[in-house]
C-alpha cells in the first residue's frame, strides 16, 4: 500500500507541472508577434481548451488555484484588465469541475458538448464584461471565430493530452491510491 501511495503522489504533482508548463509554453507562445495587422478572424483560445480537458478529464489534476494563477498571469501579461478573464474562466471552470464525476458514464460528445458550453460562458462573458466597464471589445466575428475555432480544437487537444501524458476520464469506481473516489 505504501508503494501504492508513493508511485501515484509523485505522478499526479507531475502531471500537475506538466499542465502548468504547458500553459506557460502557451502563454509565451501568445506573445510572439507573429502578425502585425490586425486580423477579422481569432485563431482558438489554446489554454482555454486545454484547461477545460484537463479539468474535466482529471479535475484533480488542474487545481483551481493554479488555473488562477494561471490565467492572471495570462491577463498580466497579454495586458488584458488585470483579472477579469482569470474570474470569469475560473468560475466557469469550478462549475464545470463539479460537473466532471457525472460525465464519466457519458460519451465524449457530451464532453465536447460540456466544454463548448463552457469556452461559450468564458468567451462571451468576458466581452460582455468588457463592454459593461466600457473597455475595448473586439469585434463580434473576431470573438465568434475564437470561439468556434474554440470548441473545434478540443478534440485535438483531449487527443494530445491522451497521447503524450495519457490523460483520461476515471472510470467509474476508480479510486486514488488511498481508496478515496476519483
Amino acid at each position: 500500500m505504501a508503494d501504492a501511495i508513493r508511485a501515484s503522489a509523485p505522478r499526479q504533482w507531475a502531471l500537475r507541472v506538466a499542465y502548468a508548463a504547458l500553459c506557460l509554453a502557451l502563454i509565451m507562445f501568445a506573445l510572439l508577434p507573429l502578425e502585425t495587422v490586425p486580423r477579422l478572424w481569432a485563431g482558438p483560445d489554446l489554454l482555454l481548451g486545454l484547461t477545460l480537458v484537463w479539468s474535466l478529464r482529471r479535475p484533480e489534476l488542474a487545481p483551481l488555484p493554479l488555473i488562477a494563477a494561471i490565467f492572471l498571469l495570462s491577463d498580466l501579461l497579454q495586458m488584458r484588465p488585470p483579472g477579469l478573464m482569470a474570474a470569469i474562466a475560473t468560475y466557469v471552470i469550478y462549475r464545470t469541475q463539479r460537473r466532471a464525476r457525472p460525465m464519466r458514464d457519458r460519451s465524449f460528445l457530451a464532453e465536447w458538448m460540456t466544454a463548448s458550453i463552457a469556452a461559450t460562458l468564458v468567451l462571451l462573458g468576458y466581452w460582455l464584461a468588457l463592454g459593461l466597464f466600457f473597455l475595448d471589445k473586439p469585434p463580434v466575428p473576431v470573438v465568434l471565430t475564437q470561439l468556434v475555432m474554440t470548441a473545434l480544437f478540443y478534440p485535438v487537444l483531449a487527443a494530445f493530452s491522451s497521447a503524450v501524458f495519457g490523460l483520461r476520464r476515471a472510470a467509474l469506481g476508480e479510486v486514488d491510491s488511498l481508496g478515496h473516489r476519483i
